[in-house]
């Protein structure tokens, strides 16, 4: 059986039959469209009864390596064939090979986004199809959906509305992937972490298996590492493959480990490429952990909450919850810990800035929770945490005898040909 946490290089169809039975718990992926786009080493010009054989192949391995209860999300737009002017929409070949495996569709999600592909006899394609599939079975669990994991934020801060934020719905709006961005690699068609994050987040639970069997630019491996689940890729392209390792390389295996690693990117190296004695850069960290008023940031929150999430309120009780309201965005925007703590973890997590604000300050601070007690260790303790969050984030740290140097801020695999990449502002920490 495959080891988890690495992307394989292969031919999917093949590869998927080493996934051990009922193993996966989500699977996120997009695979080929077939409409002779340039891939590196990919095929993407077969015929109808070729590709439809070949998705068949791969979605009945998809199905025996999903546990019951599990989900599969399939992300496609339209596809031609032999010539023909027409389109065919992939969500709709593929529902009925999905229906004889025994899946269940369970949602139907449209990405919309801003910029599209456009045509001189259509309208511009602005949007792709998401198929939320579950594997029915015995015994069958539920599908996972912890929708607190990705509430948004709410429009009117009206009290009759959920603390937490609101319920994303199916519609999502996510613009692309720009040319030059931090997510961008060779591969020509990158889906945003945004969306592949609030799928993980909302679907899975840390330590479940996240599959994507056409790994290409290693959207999902790379999230589901950083949120904390086993993940496993498989690609057929060397190229993407490589771009890919070096992408996860940019990431840490946890939302606490990231938020420390960014909190020693600027504070240790002032958000500049640089080397730094290792006991340094964790006497440094052991120095923020001491000045963090912990304790007090818990009992302001604590009251924000008694207040934002009652069952039946009176009038005075549903003023006291905008406040609430109102605070934790006041909180969001000042320059205490809760705030820096927020804007690091938004540079890892791109969902992060559309959670709703309570939610943004309660993660934030369970963040630094975690962090302080891992920074608070013995002083020969120390050093080996720093070392091991440097040795989890390999494309932007090395490890020299006692320095650590960092290497590079930005978390780019392909760099932009029109302009100098422009560094991310530093966030002041003083």
């Amino acid at each position: 059986m495959l080891a988890t946490d690495r992307i394989v290089l292969g031919d999917c169809a093949e590869v998927l039959k080493q996934v051990a039975d009922g193993s996966v718990s989500l699977i996120h992926t997009s695979p080929p469209y077939n409409i002779e786009r340039r891939y590196a080493d990919g095929r993407d010009d077969r015929s109808i009864d070729d590709y439809t054989e070949f998705l068949d192949r791969v979605i009945g391995e998809c199905a025996r390596a999903m546990r019951p209860g599990a989900s599969l999300f399939w992300q496609t737009g339209y596809t031609q064939f032999n010539g023909s002017a027409g389109i065919a929409p992939l969500d709709l070949l593929t529902a009925p090979i999905f229906a004889e495996h025994g899946f269940l569709l369970w949602d139907r999600i449209i990405w919309r986004y801003l910029a599209g592909i456009a045509f001189k006899s259509k309208f511009t394609n602005r949007h792709e199809t998401i198929y939320w599939y579950v594997k029915p079975g015995q015994p069958c669990r539920p599908a996972t959906f912890e929708v607190d994991r990705i509430r948004e934020r709410v429009r009117e801060l009206d009290p009759r509305n959920n603390f937490w934020g609101r319920n994303p719905g199916n519609v999502w709006e996510v613009d692309r992937v720009a040319f030059g961005s931090t997510e961008q690699t060779s591969h020509v068609a990158v889906y945003p972490e945004e969306i592949t994050e609030r799928i993980i987040r909302a679907c899975s639970n840390p330590g479940d298996l996240v599959l994507d069997p056409f790994a290409g630019s290693g959207t999902t491996p790379k999230v589901a590492r950083t949120l904390g689940r086993r993940w496993l890729g498989i690609e057929i392209s060397p190229q993407y493959t490589q771009e890919a390792n070096v992408r996860i390389g940019y990431s840490q295996p946890c939302e606490v480990d990231s938020l420390l690693s960014e909190l020693i990117k600027e504070l240790a190296f002032s958000g500049k490429p640089g080397r730094v004695q290792t006991v340094d850069v964790a006497r440094i960290v052991a120095n923020w952990a001491q000045g963090v008023d912990l304790a007090g940031m818990k009992r302001e929150f604590e009251l924000l909450e008694t207040a934002g999430t009652q069952g039946e309120m009176t009038a005075e009780q549903k003023r006291a919850k905008v406040r609430a309201w109102v605070k934790c965005r006041e909180m969001l925007e000042s320059e205490n810990p809760v705030a820096i703590a927020d804007r690091l973890l938004c540079r890892a997590y791109k969902l992060r800035p559309n959670l709703g604000d309570a939610l943004r300050v309660k993660t934030a601070l369970e963040a630094i929770e975690s962090a302080v007690a891992l920074a608070s260790c013995g002083l020969r303790e120390r050093p080996a945490l720093v070392r091991r969050i440097a040795a989890n984030e390999p494309s932007a740290y090395r490890i020299e005898d006692d320095v650590i140097e960092l290497v590079r801020i930005e978390r780019r695999v392909k760099r932009s040909a029109s302009r100098s990449p422009r560094r991310d502002r530093q966030v002041a920490l003083l």
